[in-house]
């Protein structure tokens, strides 16, 4: 079974602890510059941007993260993006840089104070956040009550995935011990259907309440500014509160080393 043991992330080396302590060693001792640059098509994709600043600015250091962020008030990007640089000289390099072309538009390149740091966690855990938020393995699922909760957790999965394989390709397994019950996502929603379908079937002599579960499908947010009576976060963002947690402190603890 796929565990979603960590969140996707640019940042590679999160995601262990020895890979966090490599990446704490590797960059540690290196000078660090924050730099804006504004004048890309915010229409662009943000992976194009990524790329494109990437090449741009790597002649200047080392380039340590590109932080493309989306405009709240558009489907766009925002006008600003910000690129760490390591490396003696990055920030002055990066500054002569300032007007030249980039793939066809003019970069206006400032250096951000070291204040921005706040913002940079900010805008890494609202990417982290974002990105399990669309992940696919979370579109469609059910959440399962009524099994024997006596038993392990592992024998709990064991036994659901056994009950649902044929409902289709299972994504992913959570079992809540607290709430005694278990969430199991499927790749199609096709899956979904057919695991409503075995509402009220046994399991090892239990038999077992499958219901909906909260999706970004089934569950969509009310339209900004409007409350709606009934919403709740996709279940998946729950389940994973913490380990964003934890990568945003990591990143924050990684960033004063720097």
């Amino acid at each position: 079974m796929d565990e979603y043991g960590s969140v996707r992330s640019t940042y590679k080396g999160f995601e262990s602890e020895a890979a966090m302590k490599e990446t704490l060693d590797k960059y540690g001792s290196k000078p660090r510059a924050i730099i804006s640059v504004e004048g890309y098509d915010t229409c662009l994709p943000e992976e194009d941007i990524k790329s494109e600043l990437t090449n741009h600015f790597n002649s200047c250091g080392e380039v340590f993260n590109v932080i493309v962020r989306k405009d709240l008030q558009s489907p766009n990007l925002d006008r600003r993006a910000l690129v760490i640089l390591l490396g003696d000289g990055a920030e002055e390099k990066a500054l002569e840089l300032n007007g030249t072309d980039i793939g066809g538009w003019n970069a206006l390149v400032k250096v951000e104070p070291e204040e921005v740091e706040d913002e940079e966690a900010e805008l890494y855990e609202s990417s982290l956040a974002d990105e399990l938020y669309n992940d696919r393995r979370f579109w469609f699922g059910v959440t399962v009550r009524g099994y024997n909760t006596f038993l392990p957790a592992d024998e709990v999965e064991s036994a659901l995935i056994k009950h649902f394989s044929s409902c289709g390709k299972i994504t992913h397994v959570f079992v809540s011990t607290l709430d005694k019950k278990t969430n199991i996502y499927f790749y199609q929603q096709e899956g979904e259907a057919k695991a409503l379908d075995l509402d009220g079937s046994v399991v090892r002599g239990f038999k077992i309440a499958v219901t909906g579960v909260a999706t970004i499908f089934s569950n969509r947010p009310p339209p900004s500014g409007e409350f709606c009576y009934g919403y709740c976060d996709p279940a998946h963002m729950i389940e994973f509160a913490g380990v964003i947690h934890d990568k945003v402190a990591a990143f924050k603890k990684q960033r004063m080393s720097v």
